[in-house]
């Protein structure tokens, strides 16, 4: 009869402590409601496997820096109405140039051919044993190409791109996000995937053809008076872009000829995509820079 008291109340504080973990519902420590992403201090991070030293070494690679546009919802009653859903996009514009559809903004169709936005749309959010925050759902490719015309004549007015070839993949995928922390009035978190070439093939083979240029956070640009020795805008702020590569050596007895070209060598298999965010209050007012 004891054995039978003392396994009994064994399994009542097993459900007890069972229902006091985390996974139903997010702690209370993060701040319930509607968050936009401040495209101005965000940003995400394209990371590859490669190799250097013509294969001699592995290596990782940073592809590029994307900026970022999004709402993180966060509820800490009930997980389940969590969620985070935003998209990266080539830093050549302030906002994405195109929706996941494909159709691209008028003003973007004269000065560039392709296009590459990379969303995540997620529902619901599981905070993990060490509190980080874990939310599933589907990772969306947007690929726009477009084929370019370049005939030199008497006549010749710039490139002539074709008709838009649209390519739109979805694949599911987990980010883990860190415990977002206040930053005067806002919060900060980062995340991140990990994708496999074998699993989505597609998202591999656009991010490394990209060009991804850098991304210039914290920007402010201070417009000088009119003078003699007037040079334009002067800004300021924190520049992204991706470290240079190992140096090649160099041809023997020619210290300008450049080093053989495959001396390094993006493989692809892997793919880290690393998300910085601040999240500011829906309704704060202008997100980008």
């Amino acid at each position: 009869m004891l054995k039978q008291t003392v396994l009994f109340a064994a399994i009542v504080v097993l459900t007890v402590l069972a229902l006091a973990i985390p996974g139903r519902s997010i702690s209370p420590a993060f701040a319930t409601g509607s968050w936009v992403v401040d495209g101005g201090h965000s940003d995400a991070q394209y990371i590859a496997d490669g190799t250097t030293d013509f294969g001699k070494t592995k290596m990782t690679f940073t592809i590029g820096f994307a900026r970022v546009a999004g709402v993180v919802k966060l509820d800490s009653s009930e997980s389940a109405n969590s969620s985070f859903d935003f998209t990266t996009y080539p830093a050549t514009s302030m906002a994405p140039p195109m929706n996941e559809e494909g159709k691209v903004k008028t003003q973007w169709l004269v000065t560039h051919a392709n296009h590459t936005l990379v969303c995540f749309h997620s529902k619901g959010v599981k905070q993990t044993a060490d509190g980080r925050l874990q939310t599933s759902g589907n990772l969306v490719l947007t690929r726009v190409d477009r084929n370019v015309e370049m005939t030199p004549n008497e006549a010749y007015a710039g490139p002539v791109y074709g008709p838009p070839m649209i390519h739109r993949i979805i694949r599911e995928a987990t980010f883990v996000f860190d415990p977002p922390t206040a930053a005067g009035g806002a919060f900060q978190t980062s995340g991140s995937t990990k994708v496999v070439r074998e699993d989505f093939p597609q998202l591999l083979k656009a991010v490394v053809g990209t060009y991804w240029p850098p991304v210039v956070q914290d920007k402010n640009c201070q417009v000088p008076a009119a003078s003699e020795a007037y040079s334009g805008a002067q800004c300021t702020g924190t520049f992204l872009m991706s470290p240079p590569l190992p140096e090649s050596p160099h041809a023997a007895n020619e210290e300008d000829a450049p080093g053989p070209s495959n001396f390094n060598a993006v493989v692809g298999e892997h793919l880290t995509i690393l998300v910085h965010m601040r999240l500011k209050p829906s309704g704060s007012g202008p997100t980008g820079n």
